[in-house]
């Protein structure tokens, strides 16, 4: 019997799933593309970083390629290699959270301030309008281009009670919802809103300086979560290098990779409660 047939056969089979995965592959990557620089162009445009998502796009590639390659050439460890290639996935989206979450921070400091001169500007004769234009002219971003973008918007048409609910939408704080509501009550049903532009000011002021008592008061729980997180990572790295043949089947056993996968499960869910128990909402 002649094995050509099953040979040609075998090639056929073997060169269709190679296909059906290089396609696959290929609509896989090309959506990851299309959503990574999607997310990475909203991201960034929203917080006013002005960056091309392509140029990140391909440093993102990049890593995702060359990283995990690295250690696994270095440590022969396949699951080390996985594990930085997931991070590597998630870390784009972290801290697009972060820098949303830093600017958010900062907006909320700037804004008792700047209350304090949009009052202090009405005050001496100008109107709500102008007086946001000084405070767009005079503060530091990120609070100057979030206003000077409400009064732009309020140029092209749209309405200022719109305007103040779109900066609400980009900054979904407490604080901000004050200001905003503050706003549209004295504009529908009058009363001295210079007034209560100090008031407010005043009160997240000193709502500010509580939580800065608070954090201060609650740093030391905070730092124990992070230590007690990460003295496990520092003990089983020091193991690795110290007794390798040790940790050998740690690394290189479905059982050990068990254990580890328990372990960092563990390893969140305490970090996650240690947090919570140090936050405290004023």
């Amino acid at each position: 019997m002649s094995v050509w047939p099953v040979a040609i056969a075998v090639f056929l089979c073997v060169a269709f799933g190679g296909y059906l995965l290089a396609r696959s592959s290929t609509r896989f990557w090309g959506r990851y593309q299309e959503t990574f620089t999607e997310q990475a162009r909203f991201n960034l445009t929203d917080m006013f970083m002005f960056m091309d998502a392509g140029t990140l796009f391909r440093l993102n590639a990049v890593a995702l390629a060359v990283i995990p390659a690295l250690i696994l050439l270095v440590t022969g460890n396949p699951l080390l290699a996985g594990v930085a290639l997931l991070l590597i996935t998630v870390l784009p989206k972290k801290t697009y959270r972060w820098l949303r979450q830093r600017r958010i921070d900062k907006i909320q400091q700037q804004l008792p301030d700047g209350l304090m001169m949009v009052a202090g500007s009405m005050r001496a004769g100008l109107g709500f309008a102008p007086a946001l234009e000084s405070l767009a002219r005079d503060v530091e971003p990120p609070l100057a281009q979030e206003f000077a973008l409400v009064l732009r918007e309020q140029r092209m048409g749209v309405k200022m009670e719109e305007a103040l609910t779109h900066f609400n939408d980009r900054v979904p704080v407490p604080d901000v919802t004050l200001f905003v509501s503050a706003v549209n009550i004295s504009r529908e049903v009058g009363g001295n809103l210079a007034d209560s532009m100090a008031s407010l000011g005043e009160t997240l002021r000193r709502r500010l300086i509580m939580e800065g008592k608070v954090k201060s008061l609650t740093a030391q729980g905070r730092l124990q979560g992070i230590v007690m997180a990460l003295m496990p990572v520092g003990i089983i790295t020091f193991l690795s290098f110290a007794y390798p043949g040790t940790m050998h089947a740690m690394y290189h056993t479905p059982l050990g990779w068990a254990v580890i996968a328990v372990a960092a499960v563990m390893e969140y869910l305490g970090y996650c409660m240690c947090r919570k128990i140090t936050s405290i909402d004023i």
